[in-house]
């Protein structure tokens, strides 16, 4: 399965059982341009009933060769559910990765029915472990599902495979989830995802590395405006 079409089989997943609509994109944050051409880049929003925002990402570098995705799902402020990431990055011989729940709230209750099911899915591979340890500002989002790391190019099949089987299984949970109503949770869900939206915005590496490609101001506005 190349980037496209794994790109396409998780955003369909995610479509298929919640009826997607896309949201516009100034072209220049949607395509924006880089210098000497050396990057593809493409960028999505859309949003349902259940989600504030999807976010989705591809971007393509010609030298070195970098074939990259990224796909946040947010929920709706009134949803308990945690934030679903999937990133996956191929080089000529390697596959950095990351596919993860974020979850909002702690409880065994929480963790056993989010968490779960995918551990399920996980455990049903070879182990996906490597020498790669979360960065500081992510490691309070790891959890015993958490895929992360830089991999043999020879498992992205594997990789692949498992993300879109993650999506199922969260989509499963975004059907089974009721509206939130008690204030306080609907307090915690915010401060939440306001949280993760100021790391993304603050703390990721990745807008600087795309800055040198991009333009400065430019990966500024996609991170504010389009990836959060």
């Amino acid at each position: 399965m190349d980037q496209n079409r794994l790109f396409d089989s998780v955003i369909g997943k995610i479509s298929a059982a919640n009826g997607l609509q896309e949201m516009p994109i100034e072209d220049e944050l949607a395509k924006p341009k880089s210098f000497l051409r050396l990057v593809d880049a493409e960028h999505y929003n859309w949003s349902s009933n259940d989600f504030r925002k999807v976010f989705g990402m591809r971007f393509r570098v010609k030298v070195p060769p970098i074939d990259q995705l990224n796909i946040i799902v947010y929920p709706a402020a009134n949803k308990n559910l945690p934030i679903f990431i999937f990133f996956c990055m191929l080089t000529k011989r390697k596959c950095i990765a990351h596919i993860n729940v974020n979850l909002p709230f702690s409880d065994t209750a929480y963790v056993e029915q989010h968490v779960k099911p995918l551990v399920d899915i996980r455990n049903s591979y070879e182990p996906f472990e490597c020498k790669d340890r979360y960065p500081a500002w992510m490691q309070k989002f790891q959890n015993e599902c958490s895929i992360y790391g830089l991999f043999p190019r020879e498992r992205y099949e594997d990789i692949a495979d498992c993300a879109i089987r993650y999506a199922e299984a969260y989509m499963q949970q975004v059907a089974a989830a009721e509206v939130e109503t008690d204030p306080e949770r609907l307090a915690q869900l915010k401060a939440f995802q306001d949280q993760f939206v100021e790391d993304i915005r603050t703390q990721d590496k990745a807008q600087g590395m795309i800055a040198k490609m991009i333009g400065k101001k430019t990966a500024r506005r996609i991170f504010y405006e389009v990836t959060t």
